[in-house]
């Protein structure tokens, strides 16, 4: 196998292992043998199990990070043109769009319950990682998400936000298994349509409800 196949092997494997068992929950020989290398290769190719681990996330939140700024930057600039003002609800969609269409598609990378997992079982390397890698997107939509919601102070702001994001990770991570503790079934938001509009309702609401 070429570098290359070793290292997208390694990666693939690596996902799925700390999605299903968290970061310290698994030994890079779990990983190396998954990804059917030799037990140097994690350290040859990532420098280490926790390299491993924040190079997968630097793709995954680099290309949502890529697709959620270029959104916002054709409503602002079509909000200069027209003179009309954003919407909250359009802001948001620009936020949560491409992580329901990309991880709710059948097949999709299982970085939602990857994420979910790490904010179970953090380490400050990693803790560090996600700041410095979601930073650049949560600070500018934070800051056009302010002046559509003034009523809320910098930390009701934050921590609406959270509440955000939290929202977003579970269902995408564990939709199913709440769509059968708390409805038997009965709802299973699996058309990402469906499920953005009601998302971005839900959300929507959380911001504007009063202090």
């Amino acid at each position: 196998m070429s570098l290359p196949d070793t290292k997208e092997r390694l990666r693939t494997a690596a996902e799925v292992l700390f999605a299903a068992k968290g970061f310290r929950g698994i030994s890079v020989r779990e990983i190396t043998d998954r990804a059917g290398a030799n037990l140097a290769a994690v350290n040859y190719h990532f420098g280490s199990k926790s390299g491993l681990l924040i190079e997968i996330l630097e793709s995954h939140i680099g290309e949502l990070n890529r697709l959620r700024l270029a959104r916002l930057d054709e409503l602002e600039a079509r909000a200069r043109e027209t003179g009309e003002p954003l919407q909250l609800e359009e802001v948001l969609e620009a936020f949560l769009e491409p992580a329901v269409r990309r991880f709710l598609a059948k097949g999709g990378p299982d970085y939602p319950a990857l994420l979910a997992r790490l904010h179970q079982d953090p380490t400050p390397e990693l803790t560090e990682a996600l700041a410095r890698i979601f930073a650049p997107v949560a600070d500018r939509f934070f800051a056009v998400i302010h002046p559509l919601v003034p009523h809320l102070d910098e930390t009701a702001l934050l921590a609406r936000s959270m509440f955000l994001k939290g929202a977003m990770l579970h269902i995408l991570s564990d939709g199913d298994r709440l769509s059968s503790a708390l409805t038997g079934g009965r709802v299973r938001l699996q058309d990402p349509d469906r499920l953005l509009s009601e998302l971005i309702r839900f959300c929507a609401a959380g911001y504007r409800a009063p202090v």
